[in-house]
């Protein structure tokens, strides 16, 4: 018996291949270990100035960044080109309210209402994703028409709440605007759309499942209502623009769980998320993240000159660098030469303001270091324990790096992280620096004891890791999920996902 493989457009946002992080190297071990698959990049980027900085694969056939910010106003990025002018043309007087009220319409009742069904929220994109085909999007949504349908729908949806004002009803415009942009892109024809993500980045599988009837698989890394419960629960925003975004992206959830064929997290604590905000049980399946066993590997400790505590995480306040920090300045004062290392890029500028005055405020400026890493690799290898204190977490990469290393792990217990460690490290309270600081003193313990625990821990730690979190069972997992999508004949899809169908090579769409 002889197949094809499937075509899949993988979705991400602020990802692959414009930035760093777990979901980014998770994507390009998909793409570089299912070689034989044809991939179509679609990425959602913050602006135009980010371009690839991850090497696209051979098997990458085309790749299209979406910025959302950065530019005069959402799909004007490409207002020169013949057909974007032909849309310019188009866009008439008649044309908007004619064609594009009624759409624009029942999509905001559908994003703001909780009452709303998923097929009234895709049956709006739908259709104005076929109007922004033939007219332009942003003199569209500049209109008289678009305004006023805006305040009106949400008037209605607000009315409980007493009016917006002015200045909070143009800074949702403007996130709607932003969002619907998405709506005006065309996208290749493939058999398989893969989102990283159950937000905008799952608007493209549910278009492409209605026009196209390709099939839709979504992969949250991590819970993206909850992510936007502690976003805006933050977030330096009006209420009612809170209120609106929530409104917004719970539709959004609701839709693609609704539209997916299957609904996919590495750990189980994602899982219980999913199903809780609305995901059906049936579609809900885990796929665990790996990593590379020959890029990480354990390496034999050199000579032991300053006990070193490793962190490679973002400088978010989901990632709990300041609770580390704390703690830092507890061990310090039980292990005076005791370094710390954390490596990650700093998105949230604020954020790691706070951090450098922290550290500066605790006297740690010469013994916690901030910095970035191409090559975490060897970060590890100079490491006596691993320390990974976020807050809020699915099933980070970098503790399945750090347990590849062979190094002992002390982590907070959120997310995913106590089903991917198991008993091989030490859990600690989230946001609790005592705690913290307890478990990293008695891995850094000096003398026989203390290094007979980091052995016992490192031994421990990297026979899991090798057992279930390798990098090739982690893409010959989503090889299966795309045949047994593609072909729903079993017989073939387990064939095929064995690797004893013949591939005869598949077009570029």
């Amino acid at each position: 018996m002889r197949s094809r493989p499937p075509s899949v457009l993988l979705t991400t946002d602020g990802a692959y291949p414009c930035y760093r992080g777990g979901v980014s190297v998770w994507c390009d071990q998909l793409i570089r270990r299912l070689s034989d698959v044809d991939f179509h990049l679609f990425a959602i980027t913050n602006s135009p100035e980010q371009t690839p900085i991850w090497e696209l694969r051979e098997n990458v056939r085309t790749c299209r960044l979406a910025p959302l910010w950065g530019m005069e106003g959402p799909g004007s990025e490409s207002d020169l080109t013949p057909k974007a002018y032909l849309r310019q043309l188009g866009t008439t007087g008649e044309v908007i309210p004619d064609n594009f009220l009624e759409p624009f319409e029942i999509t905001i009742r559908a994003l703001l209402s909780s009452e709303s069904s998923p097929e009234e929220l895709a049956g709006g994109l739908l259709h104005l994703h076929l109007y922004f085909r033939n007219s332009a999007y942003a003199w569209t949504m500049a209109s008289p028409e678009a305004w006023d349908a805006f305040l009106r729908c949400c008037r209605d949806s607000f009315l409980h709440a007493g009016k917006l004002s002015l200045a909070e009803a143009i800074d949702c415009m403007r996130w709607l605007q932003r969002y619907l942009a998405i709506v005006t892109l065309p996208y290749p024809a493939v058999d398989i759309t893969h989102a990283s993500t159950a937000g905008l980045a799952g608007i493209p599988g549910v278009l492409a499942k209605l026009l196209q009837g390709s099939r839709f698989l979504i992969t949250e890394h991590r819970v993206h209502l909850r992510e936007c419960y502690l976003y805006l629960g933050r977030a330096d925003c009006e209420l009612a623009v809170k209120r609106f975004l929530l409104s917004l992206n719970e539709a959004l959830v609701r839709m693609n769980y609704h539209y997916a064929d299957v609904i996919s997290s590495p750990c189980a604590f994602n899982q219980k998320w999913q199903i809780r905000l609305g995901a059906e049980a049936g579609k809900v399946r885990w796929t665990p993240h790996g990593v590379d066993p020959e890029r990480f590997a354990p390496r034999e400790p050199g000579e032991r000159k300053r006990p070193t505590v490793l962190t490679v995480a973002r400088f978010s306040p989901w990632k709990g660098i300041d609770v580390l920090l704390r703690a830092a300045a507890l061990v310090r004062a039980q292990i005076p030469e005791a370094r710390f290392q954390i490596l990650g890029e700093a998105p949230d500028r604020e954020y790691f303001e706070t951090c450098l005055a922290l550290r500066s405020t605790l006297g740690l400026n010469s013994s916690v270091e901030f910095g970035e890493t191409a090559d975490s690799a060897s970060a590890y290898h100079q490491a006596d324990v691993f320390c990974l204190p976020s807050v809020s977490e699915g099933a980070p990469y970098s503790l399945l790096e750090a347990m590849f290393s062979g190094r002992p792990v002390v982590a907070t217990d959120v997310g995913g992280v106590a089903e991917t460690l198991g008993d091989t490290g030490l859990l600690v309270k989230p946001n609790d620096p005592e705690d913290l600081a307890r478990a990293l003193i008695f891995v850094l313990e000096d003398g026989e004891a203390g290094a007979a625990r980091r052995v016992t821990f490192s031994t421990a730690v990297l026979a899991r890791a090798r057992l279930h979190y390798t990098a090739q069972q982690s893409a010959e997992h989503f090889r299966q999920l795309y045949y047994s999508l593609l072909y729903e004949d079993s017989e073939l899809s387990a064939a095929a996902a064995a690797g004893s169908v013949a591939v005869t090579g598949a077009g570029c769409s």
